[in-house]
């Protein structure tokens, strides 16, 4: 008779052949319950996804998770979240006392060797909506390279968006300078 030894203790071949079957049967139980678990959580993630609270449904929700994306934006230096989320006569005064187009900033954040963003922080978010129409308030703290020159300071803006084709597309800014104490 083959005889099969684990931790010290010697079984004969019908132990062995029981050991084998035990172990496929824990391995499958093990995957089977992986799997399980892994559909449960796409399942969890799927019905959460549905609910009415979502950003786009939310005007206020949405604009507050625009404002955050647009400052990641900024960081990362992506043209492509101004180009889709602008309205094409969107304008900005700017803290700096001129006034900026849609296609003045994708050409600053296009030449990267005069203007990056070396941080952004967003802070006092407020929101208020009109039907289709909604502004934002808050401050910004930044460090960046603009138009060649460094600039670090903090400013208070007012973004306002309207509804167009049923998105929310920012329409003007405007920024000004706190006066540092």
């Amino acid at each position: 008779m083959t005889k099969l030894s684990i931790d010290g203790r010697s079984y004969g071949k019908d132990r062995r052949s029981n050991l084998i079957t035990e172990a496929l049967a824990m391995r499958i139980t093990f995957t089977g319950t992986w799997v399980a678990g892994i559909a449960a959580l796409t399942m969890t993630v799927i019905s959460a996804g549905s609910t009415s609270s979502e950003p786009k449904d939310d005007p206020v929700a949405w604009i507050i998770q625009y404002e955050n994306d647009a400052a990641a934006a900024d960081l990362a230096g992506d043209v492509s979240f101004y180009q889709k989320n602008l309205t094409e006569d969107w304008s900005d005064g700017m803290s700096n006392g001129q006034f900026q187009t849609k296609k003045d900033l994708i050409s600053d954040l296009t030449d990267k060797a005069h203007n990056v963003t070396f941080r952004e922080t967003l802070a006092n978010m407020k929101v208020r909506v009109y039907g289709d129409t909604a502004a934002a308030n808050y401050s910004e703290t930044y460090d960046a390279l603009t138009s060649g020159k460094r600039v670090a300071k903090t400013i208070i803006t007012t973004d306002t968006f309207v509804k167009v084709g049923g998105q929310w597309k920012l329409a003007a800014a405007h920024s000004s300078a706190v006066a540092r104490p």
